[in-house]
């Protein structure tokens, strides 16, 4: 992977609600080798390393090896928290991507069934990680629901005890950070990318409202304009 350009890696530390054969607990890689991964990308590439992991071992086994954010997060108890508070790890929440597995016509019934067994649990765990001081940055693991409808994550997040712009904050300046793109993107400042977008409605007091793509009336993408809808 390495060799072919990636610029950040991913690895698998426990199964998922996805995985045919496993379970979101089940640890599939050992700390000693998630160490070997961390060492090869991050101490001597420079490239960050992430990890899919839910269950409580497999997460503790990554934070404990150096990777640099958790995505997903479903089985975090207290140990993991104080571990990832410590080591300044970043979780990436992935709460709609559960409820999307419910929703999503010919999903397999296995994948569906453990999806409606992690919702809570899942939200249970990012409100206590949210409330721990855990670095939360916004994602969705957009491919499992359909492309442009990942703002129903907000709301989701709100669900957890987030405020509206605490959740705008992960969206934006956390999660730029998380990529390490923070002197490029998540703020608005002199020097960045002119990345902009403009709402209908006002998302501090309605956060779901952007759920409604017609609510995202103005998209700016590196000073380019890519979606004007403010007059219509």
């Amino acid at each position: 992977m390495l060799r072919a350009g990636a610029e950040v890696l991913k690895v698998h530390a426990t199964g998922g609600v996805l995985s045919p054969t496993d379970h979101p607990e089940f640890t599939q890689s050992s700390q000693a080798e998630l160490e070997v991964i961390v060492q090869e990308g991050k101490f001597r590439r420079g490239i960050k390393v992430m990890a899919h992991a839910q269950g409580s071992e497999g997460i503790k086994n990554a934070v404990r090896a150096g990777i640099h954010s958790i995505e997903h997060g479903i089985y975090l108890d207290d140990e993991c928290l104080e571990l990832m508070v410590k080591n300044g790890t970043f979780l990436v929440p992935t709460l709609l991507a559960p409820v999307a597995v419910t929703e999503i016509p010919n999903m397999p019934e296995w994948g569906i069934k453990k999806a409606y067994e992690v919702i809570e649990i899942h939200r249970d765990s990012i409100a206590r990680a949210h409330k721990a001081g855990v670095k939360i940055a916004m994602g969705t693991d957009a491919g499992v629901m359909p492309h442009g409808t990942n703002l129903r994550e907000l709301g989701l997040m709100l669900d957890c005890g987030f405020t509206p712009m605490e959740a705008l904050i992960a969206t934006t300046k956390t999660a730029a950070e998380c990529m390490g793109w923070q002197d490029r993107v998540g703020t608005l400042e002199t020097g960045k990318y002119a990345d902009v977008v403009i709402t209908r409605t006002n998302p501090v007091e309605n956060i779901r409202s952007l759920e409604n793509r017609d609510n995202i009336s103005f998209v700016m993408k590196g000073g380019q304009v890519v979606k004007d809808i403010r007059k219509q």
